[in-house]
């Protein structure tokens, strides 16, 4: 008697499916980081009026007159989808078997850290690109290195597990 192979899923593949939920993650932290950028932009302008399409077309077809404002916004959009990001890893991603090493607190500050280190090889990367490809092709490269760079950072450091032995 023939034996069935085992169908290929999360369960036979853990890392691929955690990395998975995890660039998917990624993905909606993306929405978040575009939204509250252009909200934050719209929020600080001298004259706000809160026209989405209006805002959406003045973002996508402008240049800014106004560099400052948007390394502002665009730090409040890196702060709130960093927290949004952790907080479905959290939940979803890196739920823990046993339990976590580290309290959630503590988990908050590793991953805005490891955040900010997989940002600094994105931009590493992008900057080393430069000198041989187009930016946009350069800064694909960095987000996926920058990714990998991340996801074995908060497996690792942030959510870390406890050690199920005694």
């Amino acid at each position: 008697m023939a034996s069935e192979s085992p169908r290929p899923g999360p369960d036979r593949f853990p890392f691929l499916a955690r990395y998975g939920k995890f660039l998917l993650v990624g993905l909606t932290g993306v929405v978040v980081n575009l939204a509250v950028f252009a909200l934050t932009l719209e929020a600080i302008s001298p004259n706000p009026n809160f026209n989405l399409y209006a805002d959406l077309v003045r973002l996508t077809s402008t240049a800014s007159s106004n560099p400052v404002d948007n390394f502002l916004a665009s730090a409040v959009a890196f702060a709130v989808a960093t927290l949004w990001n952790f907080s479905l890893n959290n939940l979803w991603t890196f739920r823990p078997t046993v339990g976590h090493r580290y309290r959630l607190p503590h988990r908050l500050g590793l991953y805005y850290g490891v955040s900010l280190g997989s940002l600094a090889v994105n931009e590493a990367v992008l900057f080393g690109a430069s000198f041989y490809i187009a930016p946009l092709y350069g800064q694909a490269i960095g987000i996926v290195v920058g990714s990998v760079v991340g996801f074995l950072g908060n497996r690792r450091i942030t959510f870390a597990e406890v050690d199920p032995s005694p």
